[in-house]
């Protein structure tokens, strides 16, 4: 999953014309596939906000913030299952005990 992640991540760079020195694709997307279940949009920005790269200052004409918020929407749009807990509701119906013979 996480090749999938980063081809994505990787060719989204491309068609944009920003440049990756340092692999920062690979990085979110070991980011995304690893810790993304189970967090919220604002805890995940913020663990985005945690990885070191010099992606933004090769790329000053983006805005970090901004940013990281569209990768986020883009990832999640592609990636993001829904979670099967909460789409499956629990029957209130109890099972009845087999009748006696």
């Amino acid at each position: 999953m996480i090749f999938e992640i980063q081809t994505y991540v990787e060719d989204y760079f491309n068609r944009r014309g920003l440049a990756d020195p340092d692999q920062y694709g690979v990085a979110l997307a070991k980011l995304y596939d690893r810790q993304r279940h189970g967090k919220t949009i604002p805890e995940f920005l913020s663990a985005m906000r945690r990885v070191r790269t010099v992606f933004y200052k090769r790329n000053d004409q983006i805005e970090r913030e901004a940013f990281d918020r569209k990768m986020l929407t883009l990832l999640d749009s592609r990636f993001k299952k829904k979670d099967c807990s909460s789409s499956q509701r629990q029957s209130p119906q109890r099972l009845r005990p087999p009748a006696a013979a």
